[in-house]
């Protein structure tokens, strides 16, 4: 429902600037859009509040199940998995993600690889440029990708300069966090496995 307040006996719709307007002035088709609006608005976050319920419970009856799992075997669970059922045709796949971060060390290292490319007389290889360049480009958050870090470090430059400052990205290289992520499937008709869809906006 709209915002309102109320000033004596008169009621007033409060719209998106702050503006207060008396109700008895609104018309008929804004009343009914503004009711259509609120009663979707809280189906949805009803729907919402089963799946936060849903998530929540799975979680940790998934978590339980595995740690009962390794516990048996005298160990802690670490990481992601797939279970299956007895018929193999229904699946819970457990998915870790980590989010990396890189610490003031990366800039260091950027500086030695620089100094690499700028002493190689012959001059250096368009490719690593190219590699370099991408692997130290930052977002819109400010942030380089992982991945093109991960990438940049496999490289093979037989220069110890080139040496110190993969090892020193290593060393830069943190876990900022760790998301799990649950996929329910089950197989069709035609045996493939299909995932249950559970986000909104992809069914």
């Amino acid at each position: 429902m709209a915002k309102t307040i109320k000033k004596g006996k008169i009621e007033f719709w409060i719209d998106g600037e702050g503006m207060e307007t008396p109700v008895k002035y609104i018309d008929k088709n804004i009343k009914d859009r503004d009711a259509f609006v609120s009663r979707l608005i809280s189906k949805a976050r009803q729907m919402h509040m089963i799946l936060a319920n849903f998530k929540s419970q799975v979680s940790g009856e998934i978590a339980n199940f595995l740690e009962d799992t390794a516990a048996r075997e005298g160990e802690e669970w670490v990481g992601g998995t797939t279970l299956y059922n007895f018929s193999m045709d229904a699946a819970i796949k457990i998915a870790v993600a980590k989010k990396w971060t890189f610490d003031e060390k990366l800039q260091i290292a950027k500086q030695k690889i620089d100094r690499v490319i700028a002493n190689r007389s012959e001059g250096a290889d368009e490719l690593i440029v190219a590699l370099v360049n991408r692997a130290f480009n930052v977002d819109s958050k400010g942030e380089v990708d992982a991945r093109q870090m991960i990438g940049l470090r496999q490289l093979k430059v037989e220069d110890p300069l080139w040496q110190e400052a993969m090892e020193l990205i290593a060393d830069s290289q943190k876990v900022q966090s760790t998301k799990t992520y649950f996929y329910f499937q089950e197989a069709g008709e035609d045996g493939k496995m299909n995932t249950i869809v559970l986000d909104f906006a992809a069914l």
